[in-house]
């Protein structure tokens, strides 16, 4: 049966120790790490293809929020530019209450004279809309139609939706030429009025189709956005329950640890009492 050797020089066990010790050490750590940052990816030494997918992910992400920004503009302008024509249709609806009572005759021509006036006003007010309405500047119906191109792509896929809002309007090309003077004029007026709020439905039913394709975008962005935000969790976000079990055991392993490498060290002592 062999004896047992013992050495001052080198000691293993205290060298076993110190290895596992710094192991458990590293651990604790990195579990530590990743509780404060709340990460399971905190560097490309984590899980490197991880790492990379979870960094493309997030560059997409941060490209569907601004296409998400994006489409919300250009939302903004057909908004702009449908508001203003429903004051137009308010106004026109008003011109049609003024061609009907002086197409009476149950009012003379000096009351005519005086509905005309409120009618050239309300054509003045038109105008001046038609003129006025801009979007960072640019007018959206003083000359031919803003097209637009709104980006809602990704790092990938180059997606873009073209909008064509406004164009070249006012009362002269809406027809309201006839004024209200006489009954026979108030009547002609009334058909010019008449197509004039038909136009301007139609031209809200274009800008409305296109409202529409924007609001279905805006979800699906949103949609792509949410479900790439949670692929790349799953990459990346630590799970806060097996990482407090990792610490928990990192710390007992830590404490058992040093008790062993006090153990270990302490059995070179031993060889002291050979001498006596």
């Amino acid at each position: 049966m062999s004896a047992q050797s013992f050495s001052v020089v080198t000691n293993l066990s205290s060298l076993y120790a110190q290895q596992n010790l710094y192991t458990s050490n590293s651990g604790l750590n990195k579990t530590i790490g990743r509780i404060s940052s709340g990460y399971r990816v905190v560097d490309a030494g984590d899980d490197a293809a991880g790492l990379a997918i979870s960094n493309r992910l997030g560059a997409d992400v941060y490209a569907l929020d601004q296409a998400y920004r994006n489409a919300n503009d250009g939302s903004g302008i057909i908004q702009i530019a449908d508001g203003a024509l429903s004051k137009v249709t308010d106004l026109l609806n008003r011109a049609v209450t003024l061609a009907e009572q002086s197409a009476s005759g149950t009012i003379g021509n000096s009351e005519r004279q005086t509905i005309d006036v409120e009618y050239n006003q309300i054509k003045n007010e038109i105008d001046r809309i038609f003129d006025s309405v801009n979007f960072k500047g640019t007018k959206l119906f003083s000359t031919s139609a803003v097209k637009m191109e709104i980006f809602v792509g990704d790092t990938t896929i180059q997606s873009t939706i073209t909008l064509s809002v406004g164009g070249a309007a006012s009362t002269a090309s809406l027809g309201l030429s006839s004024a209200l003077t006489t009954a026979a004029g108030a009547k002609t007026a009334l058909g010019e009025i008449r197509d004039a709020i038909g136009s301007v439905s139609r031209w809200r039913g274009v800008l409305g189709a296109q409202q529409n394709r924007l609001t279905n975008s805006i979800a699906i962005i949103q949609n792509q956005a949410t479900n790439l935000r949670g692929a790349q969790s799953i990459i990346k976000d630590a799970n806060m329950a097996e990482e407090m079990v990792n610490m928990t055991k990192y710390q007992i392993l830590m404490q058992s640890g040093m008790s062993a490498l006090s153990q270990a060290n302490a059995s070179s002592q031993m060889v002291l009492s050979l001498f006596q």
